[in-house]
Formats: structure tokens, C-alpha cells, sequence
């Protein structure tokens, strides 16, 4: 489907189908009748109480606006445009218009129950019934199942037949028998009969079920939703519990064991909220016995957000992750709020104008309805404190955290990274370093690329915000950061102290360059009195061999004798910078992609690369940035 993404066949002698025991569980735990987090809209105790609520008021507003636009032009024809012009920007804003319409109308007409939606709820859907297919364009790229020649399920398809699920339970009532009949005929054919076949012959099963990120608990989260709110028979809904169970290690393996994220906290948001979504309904499903939250590793992985806040409100941006990317709310408060969950001991009770029904997307129904109707108090929940640690460090992950002292009168702080090159959502940035000052990113990875056909394509890592060039990493020989999992940069040595923090990476692993020797990076913070960060490189070669250092920064520069000044506003840090080689050579260069906020009012500054370098080939180097707030 995608560039490296691609069916497969199961080896003789091996099963993707779950345990009949195990389907047998949860056949005996499970409901009789079929289920959501939301109830059937016919339960107008439930919903009601959702009508002065300021989200009902709000659903109810967007609905009647979007009651009086005309239907978003998603069709074939826009399907056949994104793959001959190889633009997918039409399409994607065509299908999540379309899913926000699914959501919102269903909520509306829920909560307020007046009918006054139900004719467009069942226009949207018959339009969806006409498409050749309802996955995006870039997962068939040679339009089999544009054709209807086959049914592979990806990101947009599986949330389309959620929406259709929920439907067909929420307001089932309210529907006639021909357009609940058209509802379940759709998922079937489209949906659970394509991959179960699969799934049971062994044969051309859908690439996401063994992959280590977001797809697969996105996906299978969705199966297990669609079973319990559309499929009649009991047996049938605990084949796809069971299967969902067996499966979602995939999801969970692609953390190390300190809860990092790879994909960054804004794919945390995705991945992990629909994680949770599927441990809840599994838990909801078999009256609380099973609970896939229930294990240290899993916990750690949704404390992550909490660990890795740098400074209030900051996160880190590597991999595919919006500069001003932040954890989703709800899902970072879910462990605490949860029914039947007993708070964190750190936990405080959220400011009275905090809203975490607000930071929903209106794209996906199982956060909201979780929200709604799974949490202890949704409308006075708790959260975690913002953490006051000196340092939080991640240690299979290579990555640290490092924030001033409690006393200190500027907020000065700085990330380091290592591990491969080879995550999910990768970017070539072995030895990335990020500084802060005062809620300030002045040197930094600049995020993730506008998406496009290329991302995720085999010319992924032509992007200047994708490779190492755009990050503050060296190049070698010319040469940057090679891709994949063996192209490791290692901790050599940590040592925490209250004042500093020391750590040293290996990037000798992140180049293919036959002359390196030796490339090591050394980090040092110190968090007395205004805080200082001092990156070392120290490089060998076999014979003389280019070196460029960089740095990456949005602020203005100004330069001066071994010093550049890096100013946004008011808030400004020196570099001061020498080598081992005498001068260093300076130039400056943009980065000639877009960059990207999540709050789409804001335009971001375009970064610029400042590379450093010695005016001749060397041997043997050893470069030192030193860094303070000015």
C-alpha cells in the first residue's frame, strides 16, 4: 500500500487468527446485545444532560452550520485527481471535512434527539457508499481498490466504518430498517468480511497488524469498536476482542520500556488515545476483568507527556511532530480519570477554565464518547502537576531531558538525542540538541514537512526537514546522516550531578563514511547560576576528510568573532564557538521546506541552517559550542 508497506502471507504452521479459548472468554464475559461507550440515543438521561453543557452548545452551533453547507465533493474523481497530479492536498482536506460531518451530526442528533440531522446523516453516508473505496489514495497507488478489485482497510477507512457502527447503535431508533440494513451491508463488505477472510486463509493480510506504531492500535481499535456496536452475534463480537488483544503487542513493542514515543507526543496523542480507546472497550466489554492499561510498561507509556514536558507547555519536536506540538489532553489525563480509577498521588485538580472536551478533534467518536461517558467526573477532572524535576532521562531511548534549578532566574533548558535512524516517523538526527530560554525554542529540530505524496515515499529523506540537514548535526565528508535501524548513536557515558548534567553519544554509526574513525558528541548542562550548554565534537579520520558542524535556529542572527547571537525578540543566547583547527568558516543557508504549526493562525519563522566548518580538510578535530542566555 504505502512505499515500505506491503501485504503478506503467513508461514505454514502459523495462525493471525485468535485463540478459540480465548474467543470463548470473552463470549461468556461479553454483553448479550451490543454495546458502545456512548448509549443508545433512546437513553435520554444519559444524553440529555449533555444539552446545556457548553461542548452540547457547541456540537449543536457547528452541526446547524454544517447542516447548510453542501456535502464536501469527496468522490472518485477527487480519488483520481490525487494520484494523477501526486497531490494529496485536495484529498486531505476533503476526508477529514467528511469525518467531521459524520461526528458532528451524530453527536447533535444524540444529545438533542429532534431529528433535525437525520436526513443529511443519511445523505453523508449513502455519498460514502458510492466511492470506489473509502482508504486515501496514497495506499493504493495502483487504484485495485479504487476499482473494487479488492478491500484492504487503512487509517481513513477504518474511522469511516466506526462512524457507521455508531450510527447504526446510537441511533438505531431513529433510523429506518433500509438505512440501518445499508449501514451493516457497507461494514461488511467493506470492512470485517475482507480481513477476516484474510485473517482465516492465511493469504494477503493487511500490513498494519504487525507494525510497531500508531496503525496498528489505531486500526484494531476501530475493529473492536465496529464489532461491539454492529455485530449481532455475541461469538462474532469476541473473535474481534480477542483478535484486537492478540495483535496490539505490536503497538505497545514499539516503545522501549521507559515509555519513550518515537513518533513524537503529537503521533503519542494518536497512537496512545486509541490504545486507550481499545483497552476500554475491552474493559467495558468483559465487566472490567480484562484491562490492557494494567501493566508498568503500558503506564509508563501514558505518563510519557509528563515526563517529557521541557518546560510548561513544551514539548520536543523530533520526528514528525508539529513545532508547537502538544500532548492530547484528555488522553494525557486518562489514567487518573478513567471509571473506576484511583488518582495519581501527583495529581491536582484542573484550573476551572480548562476544558478537555475542547482540545477534541470533532473527527473521532470514540475520545469524545469515552470522555462522556467512561470517566469518573467529566467535568471535573484531574491532571498531573507539571513536573519540577532537575533532569528526565530516557535511558534505553537515548534521550535527555534537562531543566534549570528551582532557584534559577532564567528558564534555560536543553534536550539531547541519540538511538537509530530508523524509528517510526524517522528523521536522520542522531546527535540532535534543542535549547530553550524562557518558553523560547533558539536552537532547535524545526519539526515535521507539510505532508505530501513524498513523505512517506522512497524520496522521503530528499526533505531538508527530514534528513540531517536540517537538524544541528555534522556532516561528514559531505556527506549526511544515513538512514535505518543499523545507523545507531549510542550513550557512551552519563554522569547527573545537581549542578550538571554529562552525557556523550557515539555518531560514528550515523554516517557511512569510510574515513570516520571517531565521532563523538559530548553535551554538557550546568544549571548554576544562569545555566550553560557546551556541545564538544571530537572527530578522527584515517585521512584529512571535510567536517561541518551546524546549527539550526528561528531567531536572528548576528555574528561577530568567534560568537554568534541568536535573538528572538528579547530572548537571546550567545554561541560561542572555537576548534581545535584554528577559525572556522560560517555560512548561513535557509531550509527550504515549509514548516508547520498545529495552531494553523500562526505562521512559524522559516529556519535557518548555520553551518560551521574548518577551511581546510582534517584529520583530527575536536569543535566546542558553549551556549548561555545573553
Amino acid at each position: 500500500m504505502g512505499a515500505y508497506d506491503f501485504n503478506f502471507d503467513v508461514p505454514q504452521g502459523e495462525s493471525f487468527e485468535p485463540n478459540p479459548e480465548r474467543v470463548a472468554a470473552y463470549a461468556q464475559l461479553m454483553p448479550q446485545g451490543n454495546f458502545a461507550f456512548a448509549p443508545c440515543v433512546s437513553d435520554r438521561e444519559a444524553w440529555t444532560r449533555w444539552q446545556q453543557d457548553p461542548f452540547g452548545q457547541q456540537v449543536l452551533q457547528e452541526a446547524r452550520k454544517l447542516a447548510q453547507q453542501p456535502t464536501p465533493p469527496l468522490d472518485d474523481a477527487a480519488f483520481n485527481r490525487c494520484l494523477d497530479d501526486n497531490s494529496v492536498t485536495e484529498i486531505n482536506q476533503l476526508m477529514p471535512a467528511v469525518r467531521t460531518r459524520c461526528t458532528v451530526f451524530l453527536l447533535a442528533e444524540a444529545i438533542f434527539d429532534t431529528g433535525e440531522f437525520l436526513a443529511v446523516i443519511e445523505a453523508d453516508a449513502r455519498s460514502l457508499g458510492r466511492l470506489g473505496t473509502w482508504i486515501h489514495p496514497g495506499n493504493d497507488l495502483d487504484r485495485k481498490n479504487l476499482r473494487r478489485e479488492t478491500h484492504d482497510n487503512d487509517l481513513a477507512s477504518c474511522h469511516t466504518a466506526v462512524n457507521f457502527a455508531h450510527f447504526h447503535y446510537i441511533l438505531g431508533p431513529r433510523l429506518s430498517v433500509d438505512f440501518r440494513n445499508y449501514l451493516s451491508t457497507e461494514v461488511d463488505r467493506r470492512f470485517f468480511n475482507p480481513l477476516r477472510s484474510r485473517i482465516e486463509a492465511g493469504r494477503d493480510i493487511d500490513w498494519w497488524l504487525i507494525v510497531k506504531h500508531n496503525w496498528n492500535s489505531v486500526c484494531l481499535s476501530c475493529y473492536a469498536h465496529a464489532a461491539a456496536a454492529m455485530l449481532p452475534h455475541a461469538e462474532d463480537r469476541a473473535w474481534w476482542f480477542a483478535f484486537a488483544e492478540m495483535h496490539t503487542y505490536n503497538f505497545t513493542d514499539g516503545f522501549a520500556d521507559d515509555g519513550l514515543c518515537t513518533e513524537g507526543v503529537a503521533y503519542w496523542g494518536y497512537g496512545v488515545s486509541h490504545f486507550f480507546s481499545l483497552a476500554e472497550i475491552i474493559r467495558q466489554g468483559t465487566g472490567n476483568v480484562v484491562d490492557l492499561l494494567d501493566t508498568p510498561k503500558v503506564r509508563r507509556i501514558a505518563r510519557f507527556p509528563d515526563r517529557s514536558e521541557i518546560q510548561p507547555g513544551i514539548w520536543p519536536a523530533f520526528c514528525d511532530c508539529f513545532l508547537d506540538a502538544k500532548p492530547m489532553a484528555w488522553a494525557r489525563m486518562w489514567l487518573d480519570n478513567r471509571v473506576a480509577s484511583q488518582p495519581d498521588e501527583l495529581t491536582e485538580a484542573v484550573p476551572a477554565d480548562f476544558d478537555p472536551l475542547a482540545d477534541m478533534k470533532l473527527q473521532f467518536t470514540d475520545g469524545i464518547f469515552m470522555w462522556m461517558f467512561r470517566t469518573r467526573a467529566p467535568r471535573q477532572p484531574v491532571r498531573r502537576r507539571t513536573s519540577t524535576d532537575l533532569r528526565d532521562f530516557f535511558a534505553p531511548s537515548h534521550f535527555l531531558i534537562c531543566r534549570p534549578a528551582p532557584a534559577t532566574k532564567r528558564a534555560f533548558s536543553a534536550t539531547f538525542l541519540g538511538g537509530n535512524n530508523g524509528v517510526n516517523h524517522n528523521h536522520n538526527d542522531l546527535g540532535t540538541f534543542t535549547v530553550l530560554l524562557d518558553g523560547k525554542s533558539l536552537i532547535y529540530d524545526p519539526g515535521l514537512e507539510v505532508y505530501g505524496m513524498r513523505t512517506f515515499s522512497k524520496q522521503r529523506y530528499e526533505s531538508q526537514l527530514l534528513n540531517s540537514y536540517g537538524h544541528p548535526v555534522p556532516r561528514i565528508g559531505g556527506q549526511m546522516q544515513a538512514t535505518g535501524p543499523t545507523h545507531q548513536a549510542p550513550t557512551l557515558l552519563t554522569e547527573f550531578t545537581r549542578d550538571t548534567d554529562r552525557m556523550v553519544l557515539d555518531l560514528r554509526g550515523g554516517y557511512d563514511c569510510p574515513t570516520l574513525r571517531k565521532l563523538e558528541r559530548e553535551f554538557v548542562y550546568d544549571r548554576r547560576g544562569d545555566g550553560s550548554l557546551t556541545i564538544t565534537d571530537k572527530v578522527e579520520f584515517s585521512e584529512p576528510t571535510e567536517f561541518e558542524s551546524a546549527l539550526i535556529t528561528p531567531a536572528k542572527i548576528t555574528e561577530s568573532t568567534g560568537r554568534l547571537h541568536l535573538a528572538d525578540g528579547d530572548t537571546a543566547i550567545t554561541v560561542d564557538y572555537t576548534s581545535s583547527s584554528g577559525p572556522l568558516s560560517i555560512t548561513q543557508s535557509g531550509i527550504n521546506e515549509p514548516v508547520t504549526l498545529q495552531d494553523k493562525s500562526k505562521t512559524p519563522p522559516q529556519p535557518t541552517r548555520i553551518a560551521l566548518s574548518p577551511t581546510a580538510k582534517v584529520t583530527t578535530l575536536t569543535v566546542s559550542f558553549v551556549i548561555k542566555p545573553a
